[in-house]
């Protein structure tokens, strides 16, 4: 029997601790993380290894250049992820599904391994102990991502949590206090938490004479946190991802330069030629006695591409096709100079490509939303109104039906509402709308609005950014759009771009209007909604290149 079927942990110590950590917060938590340093990762007082699975996942996306192959929910553990937990029930959980139990109780683990994080949500009543085990646990450098009741740091009446607060102190390790996280979670409390970060630097880097001889000419520093200001972030994190590359590659250059130095002395015999078979080999790029300096700078270029093209600010503008298009260059691009030169030039094809690119996307989302389908249902999609010269003119009424399955349909099981069947499309479409909004919609969270449908099933009129959506298992998803501006917006983009509006459109006020015009705008929209176009021009009549700039892109 498997043992997957315990819901619950089997002591009652660990029943009465056991917390599992929400999703929306446990992504917060990975967003402190720069995986790209990150190579092995433990979960202590690991439950049913919520955490564990998220950096599996970050892990195996950083060699995949994006996350579109699976989602957190769905990944099978694969990578050096380790996991401590006492209860039996759910050490068996763990185990089922594929992770490594290293030990059960963290406070007694012992190990020569090194971590590079440490992600940990640990009993709420012991929480100091548990996160002073995990920092000596890093004292030769990793980092520490923890919840604590935040208690544990405000009431320090015991000698050890002075000890922690001492301790986080010197490390100026950062700690936010959020209040409600755990309200609607698994097992909901509504204790006040502390998400505590805190990193120390390797201590092994000071001991290469080579970095010590390269650092002082390459005082990068790490500005991948950036602030409101995006221009200003883009040119702080490139200067200083560019330095750091170049510190890279000066670092392995002269490590290549000293093994080929040495070569001769390392060989298996005494007396030996050059020929004989080193005692210790270097490979780039896993390539046995492959000591190629152009070959590892080629190499080195490759990650830096990918880890630039990681960067959300970067990418969020784009759509998927422009970002798959992105990352399948990472190969092509490892053989030109990561500078910044090459960056902008970068940015600058990238920016034109999508000042084409918003307006086409624009006009093929308006295509597929007005297609006459065979099915009755998505005629509903469609305001006929008597155009310019035509009588083919149409616009996209408030709700929009689509051919879009959010439900996976197993033979043995009921239909279950899974995110990853719509997120892209669903992402997409918001973009687009981003375009149009001009950033003035409050930011929401299509991922935890459909990370909500999935875990309630509820899939009636959840909230997103723009709009409302519903989803129905029998295979479509209903969009109701909040601001009739946005959607007027669109339609007049489209019926401009189509020529079904007149060329003065919004440009003349109503009155002023001829007969065949006036005709147009009423069946189109109406007098009193078009002299609402005309008092705002530079909302409803903005091009593509408009729109790029008030979204930071």
């Amino acid at each position: 029997m498997s043992s997957a079927i315990y819901a619950i942990p089997e002591t009652k110590k660990a029943q009465e601790t056991f917390y599992p950590t929400p999703a929306k917060l446990a992504e917060k938590m990975i967003s402190l993380v720069k995986w790209y340093e990150v190579e092995s990762v433990l979960e202590p007082s690991a439950g049913k290894g919520d955490l564990a699975r998220y950096a599996c996942w970050e892990l195996n996306a950083r060699h995949s250049y994006h996350k579109n192959f699976a989602e957190p929910e769905n990944y099978v553990p694969g990578e050096d992820v380790d996991c401590v937990e006492i209860d039996p029930n759910l050490q068996a959980i763990l185990r089922d599904k594929g992770f490594r139990v290293v030990h059960d109780d963290f406070l007694t683990y012992q190990t020569h391994k090194h971590y590079d994080l440490i992600l940990m949500n640990p009993p709420f009543s012991d929480g100091a102990a548990h996160l002073l085990k995990a920092l000596d646990m890093i004292k030769d450098g990793g980092q520490v991502v923890c919840l604590l009741n935040a208690e544990t740091l405000k009431n320090p009446y015991t000698a050890q949590r002075r000890v922690l607060l001492n301790r986080l102190e010197q490390m100026e390790a950062s700690i936010e206090y959020i209040s409600g996280a755990f309200g609607k979670a698994e097992r909901s409390t509504d204790v006040e938490i502390a998400l505590v970060n805190a990193k120390v630097e390797a201590a092994e880097d000071g001991d290469s004479m080579i970095m010590d001889h390269l650092r002082p000419a390459h005082k990068y520093t790490d500005k991948s946190d950036v602030g409101a200001d995006r221009a200003l972030a883009k040119a702080d994190y490139i200067d200083a991802i560019v330095d750091r590359f170049n510190y890279e590659v000066e670092c392995g250059i002269r490590l290549i330069q000293e093994y080929r130095a040495l070569a001769p002395l390392i060989v298996e015999k005494i007396g030996e030629n050059k020929c004989g078979n080193p005692l210790i080999s270097l490979a780039v790029g896993g390539k046995k006695d492959n000591h190629s300096i152009n070959e590892y700078i080629r190499l080195t270029r490759e990650k830096y591409w990918a880890a630039l093209f990681k960067n959300p600010h970067f990418m969020e503008q784009l759509t998927t096709n422009l970002q798959n298009d992105l990352q399948s260059k990472v190969h092509e691009l490892s053989n030109y100079e990561f500078s910044a030169y090459n960056i902008y030039q970068l940015m600058i094809e990238m920016n034109n490509r999508v000042i084409g690119g918003i307006e086409q996307t624009i006009l093929d989302l308006f295509d597929e939303w007005t297609i006459k389908y065979h099915w009755d249902e998505m005629s509903k999609n469609i305001h006929y109104y008597n155009g310019w010269k035509t009588n083919n003119a149409f616009a996209v009424n408030k709700k929009v039906i689509l051919p879009l399955n959010g439900y996976t349909r197993w033979s043995c099981a009921p239909d279950e509402f899974r995110a990853y069947n719509v997120r892209g499309k669903l992402g997409d479409i918001e973009k687009v709308f981003n375009y149009l909004d001009g950033g003035q919609a409050p930011d929401v969270s299509l991922s935890d609005a459909l990370a909500y449908v999935e875990k309630t099933g509820d899939t009636r009129k959840v909230p997103t950014k723009h709009f409302f959506i519903t989803f129905y298992k029998k295979g479509t998803c209903h969009i109701e759009f909040r601001n009739p501006d946005l959607l007027a917006k669109f339609n007049i983009f489209a019926g401009r771009h189509k020529n079904w509006l007149p060329p003065s459109f919004g440009r003349k006020g109503y009155k002023e209007l001829d007969r065949e015009e006036k005709a147009v705008v009423d069946s189109f929209m109406g007098k009193e909604a078009y002299e609402q176009v005309v008092s705002r021009p530079d909302y409803f009549l903005q091009d593509a290149s408009q729109m790029l700039a008030l979204t930071g892109s």
